[in-house]
């Protein structure tokens, strides 16, 4: 049950129509969909049939709107809604639901392989790019799911719990399907608590940096540092990174967060004039243009020269908006800073990036240096992403590193960065002072007065 724009009714139906259907897409509204939904529900619980309710967001669409306009966001959303359209069976309905969220209940499924096919079908049709005058948007979708009767009968509980189900995928994501669990429920309070106390700990000291050496393969020389965050929780105690960033990201806390962990860097290693230092950015801090501007600011605060600054960027950031990305990172690179592709060789596209952007060094990712001297796979790609920076004239980084065998097989390929446990673990400024004193480089220079 689906509404093309050549359908719409005239006269004194006009009003009805517009009451329950989308203005821009013609697709039945949330109101609509709930009617609808009700009545598929009241046809299962007569015939013992299944129904699914498909919870559909635009991966990052907020950021097309900032880089190219409402005019082409709104384009966007009508071709994925004739998308969404041709996916759909008569006697299924799909609505628009909110800016970028769209619902699909489909009637009378026969299993959760017939979601799965669907969910496929959604995707392959969706994720075709989308050419604009503008310039090219590659969309994506995640997708929660929740079926009647095994999660319930009740049409505002299904939606919630394909909701929840959706936040577990944009979570996992890009581009994932998750079908709903009981335990989902749980962990949404729990991350609304959790959000709560992220926005507390960003005014309340509750963060640390630590600083993980980095060392010249060949010499074992320290050449520089990377700045990885910690939450110091006050009930939950250490966290790492992927425990609350991803979270950070999706509430935006990410933006003063990122900054937060930017100054400290720069303010640490202004006092060590012999390290460099690395410092992750995420892919919202690209969205809200601010970027450029945060870093120079920190730069100048403690007079760290632009080139002892390395941001490591990751694949993710590239994909969302490449116009967008490529313009970012031209003004980076016009700071002095460097840059890097952190995690590389994970992403289906990366040789099509280092042939566009200005990329200083790539970091190959863990999972490949783990393996390194049990697979020979893994020690072909190491061998030939190292062979692909020295012809790119690029440096090339072995983060993981946690075993000697694995050095020594760096040490052979002829990376020429490496980090890991094996030579240094993550610690926190005071030991990184003590460290490189005991290594034999200079004195820390006298505090620039860094305030939390």
């Amino acid at each position: 049950m689906t509404t093309e724009a050549t359908d719409q009714p005239g006269g004194p139906w006009r009003s009805e129509y517009l009451a329950l259907h989308d203005p821009l897409t013609n697709l039945p509204n949330r109101l609509l969909m709930m009617e609808f939904l009700s009545g598929a529900l009241g046809t299962a619980r007569e015939g013992d049939r299944t129904v699914a309710v498909l919870a559909i967001d635009l991966d990052n669409f907020r950021s097309v709107n900032e880089s190219y306009g409402l005019n082409a966001g709104d384009a966007i959303l009508s071709e994925i809604a004739r998308r969404l359209r041709r996916c759909v069976r008569d006697n299924d309905l799909v609505a628009r639901t909110g800016p970028d969220e769209f619902v699909l209940v489909a009637t009378g499924v026969a299993g959760l392989k017939t979601v799965e096919g669907l969910c496929r079908r959604l995707q392959e049709a969706i994720n075709v790019p989308v050419n604009l005058s503008e310039g090219t948007s590659y969309p994506q979708v995640a997708i929660g799911i929740s079926l009647a009767p095994l999660d319930g009968l009740d049409a505002d509980e299904l939606v919630r719990s394909a909701e929840r189900a959706l936040e577990r995928a944009k979570s996992d994501g890009p581009g994932v399907w998750r079908f709903y669990s009981a335990d989902m429920n749980d962990e949404a309070s729990g991350l609304r608590s959790l959000e709560g106390d992220l926005r507390r700990a960003i005014t309340s000291d509750q963060f640390v940096l630590l600083f993980q050496p980095r060392w010249n393969t060949k010499t074992l020389e320290i050449l520089g540092v990377e700045a990885l965050i910690r939450w110091d929780h006050p009930q939950l105690g250490r966290l790492a990174p992927d425990e609350f960033v991803p979270l950070a990201e999706k509430s935006g806390l990410v933006v003063p967060l990122g900054e937060w962990v930017l100054r400290k860097a720069c303010d640490t290693i202004s006092r060590l004039p012999q390290l460099n230092v690395s410092v992750n950015v995420s892919v919202v801090q690209f969205r809200g243009g601010e970027l450029v501007g945060t870093v120079e600011s920190a730069l100048k605060a403690f007079d760290l020269p632009a080139h002892r600054l390395e941001l490591e960027i990751t694949e993710s950031v590239l994909i969302e908006n490449t116009d967008k990305a490529l313009d970012i990172l031209i003004r980076l690179k016009g700071l002095g800073v460097r840059l890097s592709m952190d995690d590389f060789g994970t992403g289906y596209s990366s040789l099509g990036y280092l042939r566009t952007f200005p990329f200083d060094a790539l970091k190959i990712d863990r999972r490949f240096v783990g393996d390194l001297d049990q697979s020979r796979g893994a020690l072909a790609i190491v061998q030939a992403i190292v062979g692909l920076g020295r012809a790119l004239g690029m440096q090339v980084v072995a983060e993981g590193v946690e075993t000697e065998s694995q050095l020594e097989c760096l040490r052979n390929d002829e990376c020429d960065e490496v980090q890991g446990f094996f030579l240094g673990r993550p610690m926190t400024e005071e030991a990184l002072l003590d460290f490189i004193s005991a290594h034999g480089l200079a004195q820390p220079q006298q505090s620039h007065g860094f305030a939390n």
